[in-house]
């Protein structure tokens, strides 16, 4: 069984993309996934219109307050919920049939976790590894503390996770299988638009207490710090 895990923040379009190549999935296929996705406060375009039946179980969770940038936050509920091997990634990546029974035909390791090749649906090129897309088991997450929610409301946090995870597993960047890459001239709503990157107020480096908790190594924060429900 691998779990898809999944943040979303106003993506319908997107969604709508994920979930028309999951109905397509053969039965056989069917039987090895199920789907975590997690609305991370969406306003005017919540997730659960979108949701439909694809076969497999889709769990949906909604967090009932609009945190800026709160993606590790909606992972650490997402993943909560999880179960076994998880494919973490985000809204705009996504998983193709073909892909998908690659994935399955893995041989996955305790101890390891797998980031896959990625490829861009514009021009279907090959293009760099996304950072914070993985195969990894939920108890290694947890093992690693799960996203540091002391930082959630700010952009280009990611890394310190990426940090914790190193500590409890071995990276191995897997040519077994790629995640197709949506930009938002293929989806206009593929990635989220709502709040700054780099160079706004939003950007990390503009906190030094976090850019100090980020050097010092801390210890995640207990997760969940924030109103949420399940919705299917």
């Amino acid at each position: 069984m691998i779990t898809i895990v999944m943040a979303y923040y106003e993506n319908g379009g997107m969604l709508d993309r994920h979930i028309k190549e999951w109905v397509n999935y053969p039965d056989e296929l069917k039987d090895q996934f199920k789907a975590v996705i997690v609305d991370d406060g969406s306003s005017k375009d919540p997730a659960l219109p979108h949701v439909q039946d694809v076969g497999f179980p889709i769990e949906l969770y909604r967090i009932n307050v609009d945190i800026p940038w709160n993606q590790n936050g909606a992972r650490n509920l997402a993943m909560t919920h999880a179960d076994g091997w998880c494919l973490m990634t985000d809204m705009d990546h996504l998983l193709l049939k073909g892909q998908a029974e690659r994935l399955c035909n893995m041989q996955l390791r305790t101890g390891y976790y797998y980031r896959p090749l990625r490829v861009r649906a514009v021009d279907k090129e090959q293009y760099k590894r996304h950072p914070n897309s993985y195969v990894l088991h939920r108890d290694l997450y947890w093992q690693a503390g799960g996203y540091d929610e002391a930082f959630c409301g700010w952009y280009g946090t990611d890394s310190t996770f990426r940090r914790q995870l190193a500590k409890v597993g071995k990276l191995v960047d897997t040519k077994e299988f790629y995640l197709l890459l949506y930009g938002r001239e293929v989806v206009p709503d593929a990635s989220t638009t709502n709040y700054g990157r780099k160079d706004t107020k939003y950007h990390v480096s503009n906190s030094p207490e976090l850019r100090q908790r980020r050097g010092a190594g801390s210890k995640p924060i207990p997760p969940l710090n924030f109103p949420w429900e399940r919705q299917l």
